[in-house]
């Protein structure tokens, strides 16, 4: 059996932990830091694609490019959201930090690359899609049951209590070296 490398141990270590990632920009003697990805992160992350959604053309091929054209510092915005990762840097620093990395430093969209995948990772999906799961069933706008569906559902959990409550009962059968007797005498 193969063993897993020691950089996929490494890179699991970080993510489960939340341990920071240390990042480096290519063509450059700099590094980033990231962490796990805070739901206020997402939410700026969401408004960006928005911003740049409504402003963009239509969808079609040529688009693109026309689109790329209009927000050419899109992928250096992502990558200071990224990098940035908390509300008040987020309020504060980003509107500088993603214009110094533009127009001062020249990042390219291949330099903050690393940045945005590395920030993929940093995503807490399976908590997400756990919580998602188990939610989907309280929805209200899922179809009712029918009576019968409802009954034998009702049915279904009314079983699974008493067999619940059945191996919760504490053992009276004597064999704990307490007989009968002496167990509900301590009642």
């Amino acid at each position: 059996m193969e063993q897993v490398s020691k950089q996929a141990r490494i890179g699991y270590d970080e993510i489960v932990n939340d341990r920071p990632t240390r990042v480096h920009i290519p063509g450059t003697n700099r590094y980033v830091k990231l962490t796990g990805i805070k739901p206020y992160t997402l939410e700026r992350l969401t408004r960006l694609w928005i911003e740049r959604d409504v402003e963009s053309i239509p969808d079609d091929s040529a688009s693109t490019l026309k689109s790329m054209c209009k927000e050419p510092y899109f992928a250096v915005k992502e990558a200071a959201i990224l990098a940035t990762n908390s509300f008040w840097g987020l309020v504060f620093v980003y509107p500088f930090k993603w214009r110094i990395w533009a127009f001062l430093r020249g990042y390219t969209e291949s330099q903050v690359m690393p940045i945005i995948t590395e920030g993929k990772k940093k995503l807490q999906l399976t908590a997400h899609w756990t919580n998602m799961a188990f939610s989907v069933d309280m929805r209200t706008d899922w179809m009712r049951m029918t009576k019968k569906e409802a009954e034998q559902f009702r049915a279904e959990l009314l079983l699974e209590s008493n067999q619940v409550s059945l191996r919760s009962t504490p053992n009276m059968d004597g064999r704990d070296g307490v007989s009968d007797i002496g167990a509900i005498g301590a009642f």
